[in-house]
């Protein structure tokens, strides 16, 4: 006996400015490859696929999943009989969604001039971004940037801004905003950028100031944190997420990027492809955590991405972080714990086993020594030598009666 069709159900949406026509269904790996090919693109936010609504499209929809799966388009078409919805799969003739009334893209209104110039710009911004390989963060990073710096001067040309106007926006960010030194310098790249490489200006031609360069130390926990944060979780997949990112120093996204093929279990080694500043590298795999990829391709049999998420595409990276925050709070730790505290920690625990500063420089893949050399500054051994001065009062027992030797009860 055949088993029954699965059935696909149509909805009209409003989704990225335009009207579309999703598309739900149950995983079934067998319709994904037919969306794919009739131009339907995964919506995260809407968990389904989705193409623009006309009558073209609608057509192909039920042309395509003919004889695939059923079409529930009772939603859209909530007149129609389902018996003149199933003529719809024999597509006898095109006339026939003529007859339908299908709901018509909203006539779009004409676009000012001023916008119009607006979204050329955007245009040509992020083409020259895709031109120079920016990574994708930083392309989302800059556009956004470029596009308030736009809004700001709506009503100006801002093709020819002096620097005082250009100043007086940063001014304006600082004190209105209230944005940190990270966020001015990413906005200041964004400008720069438009007007260097977009418009090919030379770097004289105008000056920003730049903020002075925060000194943070890097967040770190102690090495019984981590045990009990490993001890934490019971999911296999989360397991061997958390314990990557500690045991060989990875960043969130170096995680999410890696493929089956980059694990070496016999040299014991992570290759690290297009890392910050689209630089390779090789860091360690800990013995324990070969043990554990094992038996989790075994479990999870990954097909090219070492952690998958939906439809067997890349984990995410909202995910990797909800993993490590829920890690921590099972683990009693009081301190924000993130992807990058792990990958801190790492470095800080191997200086404290004094592992050499140049090696842990590699493993990490920075650029320069000065930028390892500030987990010197966490490093616990560093400190034991010293002694409070504090404790040296007490040494003499002159201070028996002291309230710090022996506190109130």
């Amino acid at each position: 006996m055949n088993s029954p069709l699965p059935t696909i159900r149509l909805e009209r949406v409003f989704h990225r400015g335009a009207d579309q026509i999703s598309l739900y269904f149950d995983k079934n790996w067998d319709l994904i490859p037919v969306c794919k090919s009739i131009g339907c693109r995964w919506s995260s936010t809407m968990t389904c696929w989705y193409i623009e609504n006309c009558p073209e499209n609608m057509r192909l929809i039920y042309r395509s999943f003919r004889n695939v799966a059923r079409i529930d388009g009772s939603s859209i078409f909530p007149e129609k009989s389902p018996e003149n919805l199933k003529k719809a799969s024999d597509l006898a003739t095109s006339d026939y969604f003529s007859s339908l009334n299908l709901p018509s893209v909203p006539k779009r209104r004409k676009m000012p001039l001023q916008d119009l110039k607006r979204t050329e710009r955007e245009a040509e911004f992020l083409k020259k971004l895709e031109v120079r390989r920016y990574s994708k963060s930083t392309k989302k990073t800059y556009l956004s940037q470029f596009r308030k710096f736009e809004r700001y001067f709506q009503d100006k040309d801002i093709e020819h801004l002096t620097k005082e106007e250009i100043r007086d926006y940063l001014l304006h960010l600082i004190k209105k905003d209230d944005i940190s030194q990270s966020t001015q310098n990413q906005v200041i790249n964004a400008i720069k950028f438009y007007y260097e490489q977009v418009l090919g200006q030379e770097k004289e031609t105008y000056w920003i100031e730049r903020p002075r360069k925060e000194k943070k130390l890097p967040n770190v926990i102690s090495e019984e944190s981590v045990q009990r944060m490993l001890s934490s979780i019971d999911n296999l997949k989360h397991l061997c997420v958390v314990g990557l990112l500690y045991s060989s120093g990875l960043r969130r996204g170096e995680v999410i990027n890696i493929r089956k093929g980059d694990i070496d279990i016999e040299r014991r080694q992570i290759r690290v492809r297009g890392a910050k500043g689209k630089k390779d590298r090789v860091t360690i795999l800990s013995k324990h955590m070969t043990r554990l990829l094992v038996q989790y391709v075994a479990e999870y049999k990954p097909q090219y991405w070492l952690f998958e998420g939906a439809i067997r595409g890349k984990y995410s990276a909202g995910s990797v972080g909800n993993v490590v925050k829920r890690a921590a709070r099972k683990a009693g730790i009081a301190q924000r714990v993130t992807p990058h505290t792990l990958r801190h920690s790492f470095a800080t625990h191997l200086l404290e086993q004094g592992t050499d500063t140049r090696f842990i420089q590699e493993l990490l893949g920075h650029y320069s020594l000065e930028t390892t050399s500030i987990y010197t500054h966490v490093a616990t051994k560093n400190f034991e030598k010293i002694e409070s001065p504090l404790d040296r009062i007490f040494k003499d027992g002159s201070l028996v009666d002291n309230k710090l030797r022996h506190p109130p009860t």
